[in-house]
């Protein structure tokens, strides 16, 4: 409803336009009555040229009438399909990374296009229907009392059956239809996740493993899409067979009831036309019905993502901020996913503005965690981390984003052009500082032979890039959006010795006076850390300088970069 009241003019003309409609289709059967009681029974010719007209002209003004209201009424459902998307999809951007990790994209995505079409196709076809159709039933229905009673009570039990057969089939079809839309997001996200995996998949050669598990939810789909088919078709079936047998009892009744002279036959065409124009839209009530039920399905589908509260949120009164010093305090940090298994234990650091810090460990000990809390992707469950002396909490969610330059392990590439690309996280960045931002990440040269150059448009998420040059594209846009604290998680993983030398050249100048966290397994990058910080199963272990924690005898890192000074890498 928050949606649709925009358009609360055009939905009140579609209500006006429905009235005049159906208030013309109240007279057609009268004037049938007229004609055969009057004209073709009393042999009043008088009345027969102007009943003739307003036979030819009512229609013609119902089809004007009804042009502009179906007009209206795709006008608004197609808004309407904009606006409900737009909604859904703003409200997903501000769900918290929780939400993200437990939801597949391709289940997201399922639900944001194929959910809101179906609902939109229903309200396309039921809203001008569905109105048009209660104004004439309850006019037809009015006027078959007026005619005769007892033919009218007739008519009311008739109804009753359609409704009878409508609550018997509805529960199977909603029930089928659910199940077969859980499984349809199955293969959505089965789709999505195995075509950005396909190297995986030809690498492995797992294609038919993978047909496997596709025909596995697709044969389930099938099954429960076509049990839900075979209910309706029951239903159409008996919805047939009802409408056939009610016109043929009523006008035998009304037959009947002219022998006796208590009806004429007039009336008995005129109760029969109202009559259709209640079983008909009983008839198309049913039709609706059952998709108004599969939009039941899809609604509730949206609506469990609308229900979902961001986990991350502004606080009541949020300070705001612009370019902070970089001051960086944890202080007794606490947190878990789960309460019964926690990640960061009771750890406390302290790091000044320009310093660059080096998390190292072993695989799962709380290193991206680390990140993720201080960019407030997640909110600590104990104690605080502060930036600039302030809790993070307290600053905005949008100003407190702009802080921080992020690079991560996987390279995340949009389609649209480079230069796009690279100035991403600030859109107002000119060419020198996008070229600038490039030039530091190695990536210039390799951009000025593209065919358009910066203007080259990467296609989807930049198939056409190895995958050094993809997270040099990242690299760059982090550096172009000029943070005040630079977050890298394992950001020159992927490429090789030459180029990750180069780009950390250009890092150290353009990172002077930034603070810097570092999550790495190269000696070259940690052993120039104004602070390392070794984790283990959340709790800091060592810490110190290079030169501090090598003086440790027997320390952990120590023996770790002891071990393996001759690989060049830190292993876990």
């Amino acid at each position: 409803m928050r949606v649709l009241a925009p358009y609360k003019v055009a939905l009140v003309m579609t209500f006006v336009f429905t009235l005049l409609m159906a208030a013309i289709g109240a007279i057609l059967p009268l004037l049938t009555s007229a004609l055969i009681d009057q004209v073709f029974t009393d042999r009043n010719m008088e009345v027969f040229l102007p009943l003739a007209v307003l036979y030819i002209v009512a229609p013609i003004v119902q089809m004007v009438v009804g042009v502009y209201q179906g007009t209206i009424a795709i006008v608004i459902a197609v808004l309407f399909a904009a606006d409900l998307r737009y909604l859904v999809y703003h409200h997903l951007l501000g769900l918290s990374l929780r939400f993200f990790n437990v939801n597949s994209a391709g289940k997201v995505v399922n639900r944001v296009m194929e959910d809101t079409q179906t609902i939109v196709s229903i309200i396309n076809m039921s809203f001008s229907t569905t109105i048009s159709d209660c104004v004439i039933a309850v006019v037809a229905i009015l006027a078959t009392f007026t005619i005769n009673w007892r033919m009218a009570l007739l008519l009311c039990g008739i109804v009753v059956v359609f409704v009878l057969n409508y609550r018997i089939s509805i529960h199977r079809i909603v029930r089928y239809t659910r199940m077969m839309r859980h499984e349809d997001d199955m293969l959505t996200g089965g789709v999505q996740n195995r075509m950005s995996a396909t190297l995986a998949v030809k690498t492995f050669g797992t294609e038919e493993r993978e047909n496997t598990v596709f025909q596995g939810h697709n044969t389930s789909s099938l099954n429960y899409g076509w049990i839900r088919d075979l209910a309706n078709n029951n239903f159409w079936m008996n919805v047939g067979l009802i409408s056939a047998l009610s016109q043929a009892l009523l006008f035998f009744c009304g037959c009947a009831l002219v022998l006796k002279g208590q009806m004429t036959y007039g009336q008995v065409m005129a109760f029969n036309l109202y009559a259709l124009q209640l079983i008909w839209p009983a008839v198309r009530f049913s039709q609706i019905a059952g998709r108004i039920q599969e939009g039941k399905v899809a609604m509730g589908r949206l609506f469990e993502y609308l229900r979902e509260v961001p986990e991350i949120q502004d606080c009541a009164h949020p300070k705001s901020c612009k370019r902070l010093e970089g001051r960086v305090d944890f202080e007794d940090v606490h947190f878990h996913y789960n309460p019964q298994v926690p990640v960061i234990q009771g750890i406390t650091l302290h790091v000044k503005p320009g310093e660059s810090v080096a998390f190292i460990g072993t695989t799962g000990c709380g290193k991206s965690t680390m990140l993720n809390l201080l960019t407030r992707f997640y909110d600590v469950t104990g104690g605080c981390i502060k930036l600039d002396g302030v809790d993070i909490r307290e600053y905005r969610l949008k100003d407190l984003n702009r802080q921080f330059g992020i690079v991560l392990q996987e390279s995340y590439i949009f389609s649209i052009s480079v230069r796009d690309n690279i100035r991403y996280g600030r859109p107002n960045a000119t060419e020198e500082e996008v070229i600038a931002a490039a030039k530091a990440a190695e990536i210039h040269d390799f951009i000025m032979t593209l065919p358009e150059g910066y203007d080259t448009a990467i296609g989807a998420d930049g198939a056409a890039l190895s995958v050094g040059q993809k997270q040099r594209i990242n690299i760059a846009r982090a550096i172009c959006a000029n943070p005040s604290i630079m977050i890298m998680d394992e950001a020159t993983s992927s490429l090789d010795s030459d180029s990750e030398a180069a780009i950390q050249r250009g890092m150290e100048r353009l990172l002077k006076g930034r603070t810097s966290f570092v999550v790495a397994h190269r000696l070259s990058t940690i052993r120039n850390s104004s602070q390392i910080v070794l984790i283990d199963k959340g709790k800091i272990l060592e810490h110190g300088t290079h030169d501090e924690l090598m003086a440790i005898e027997n320390g952990r890192y120590h023996d770790l970069y002891t071990k393996h000074i001759g690989k060049g890498v830190l292993d876990d």
